[in-house]
């Protein structure tokens, strides 16, 4: 007879996004996994694979969910669903994925009796009062922070270490900022601000740096984590009811890191074609702008993700986390092509925008 793959069924919610299409795709590859089922409010839209079954819907829906549940039997539940941090309906949607989502996940992943891991996209904005310089997972989160994102986010990682038991293993992935093709965030931003001939701006010195993880990084840590929790042999430490930072190691400059994105849509250097902001006047911008916001419209709508107080922080001071614990446990080992990633990931976004652009 026949012996069943370590990861006989997953379910990979958020699978058509970002990270997720990179995910499928990883499980796709590998002899260890079997049925992959996906949800996605997108499913039936964007970034699918053949051979994996889709439903569409949100992960909000408890119903929808217990009979996918019913349906697929997993072995691992890879939670990916989250709107992104510009996703223009703020801050109730991101309350209704990223905490109701999770709680209504892990209730029916814990009535489930295939399950046995629980694997969640967490991120490294969930730590309290950057700088950060190689920050560890025993640092504070801002589970009372003012921006949604972030905020919703650390309550979801909260939620989900706690809910580690002998029934349900669960662990969370800190990621740092993802980079990679088929990007819907950070891409499409850095390629907008670099569109035909716009100035690009430098805010402060330029020298603070951050961790960045390219998506096929990102998706091999989930895939590490999932197989430890089923088989805790694997670890080479306690994973389950654990967190991890998930980095491609080596921290870089932010500002080389975003002018390598235009250097490439450009086809040439832009280093020369920088104008520097001193980091006081930026401060003092991006406050005017964040309570312009607030006073007219009583604080209902965020700003854009460019006027964040995330965005202002990255673009001001270090963010960097260690990743040594998911070395040392999930045998975790980044590849780093981090140059020729971002190349090849704006080659393709140009090629979709020019056919975006020949459709109209």
């Amino acid at each position: 007879m026949q012996q069943k793959p370590l990861l006989d069924s997953v379910l990979v919610t958020g699978g058509c996004g970002f990270l997720g299409y990179a995910v499928v795709k990883a499980l796709l590859a590998d002899p260890e996994c079997g049925r992959i089922y996906v949800v996605d409010r997108a499913a039936g839209t964007r970034n699918r694979h053949e051979g994996v079954h889709y439903t569409q819907g949100s992960i909000a829906d408890q119903a929808l969910m217990e009979r996918v549940f019913s349906e697929a039997k997993p072995v691992a539940v890879l939670n990916l669903a989250s709107p992104n941090f510009s996703f223009p309906t703020g801050r109730r949607d991101f309350f209704e994925t990223n905490v109701r989502g999770t709680e209504v996940l892990l209730r029916v992943a814990e009535a489930c009796p295939s399950v046995r891991a629980f694997v969640h996209c967490s991120s490294v904005d969930i730590y309290k009062g950057p700088p950060h310089v190689m920050v560890d997972e025993a640092h504070p989160t801002c589970v009372d922070y003012h921006e949604a994102y972030a905020r919703t986010k650390a309550l979801a990682d909260a939620i989900v270490l706690a809910a580690d038991g002998p029934d349900l293993s669960t662990a969370c992935m800190r990621l740092s900022h993802m980079y990679g093709a088929r990007c819907s965030q950070q891409l499409q931003i850095l390629m907008d601000m670099c569109a035909g001939s716009r100035p690009l701006f430098q805010l402060g010195p330029g020298k603070n740096k951050v961790s960045v993880i390219s998506v096929d990084n990102a998706a091999a840590a989930h895939m590490l984590a999932a197989k430890a929790l089923v088989d805790p042999a694997r670890a080479r430490g306690k994973v389950a009811g654990e967190a991890f930072n998930i980095t491609d190691g080596e921290p870089k400059l932010f500002w080389p890191h975003a002018a390598l994105f235009w250097s490439a849509a450009r086809g040439r250097s832009v280093d020369d074609e920088l104008i520097r902001v001193p980091a006081w006047l930026a401060r003092l911008l991006i406050g005017l702008v964040q309570w312009l916001f607030y006073i007219f419209t009583l604080g209902t709508v965020e700003p854009p993700p460019s006027a964040s107080s995330t965005a202002l922080t990255f673009a001001l001071e270090d963010h960097t986390y260690s990743y040594t614990k998911a070395k040392e446990r999930l045998g975790f080992e980044p590849v780093s092509n981090h140059d020729e990633v971002i190349r090849a990931s704006v080659v393709e976004e140009l090629k979709r925008r020019a056919e975006e652009k020949a459709k109209k």
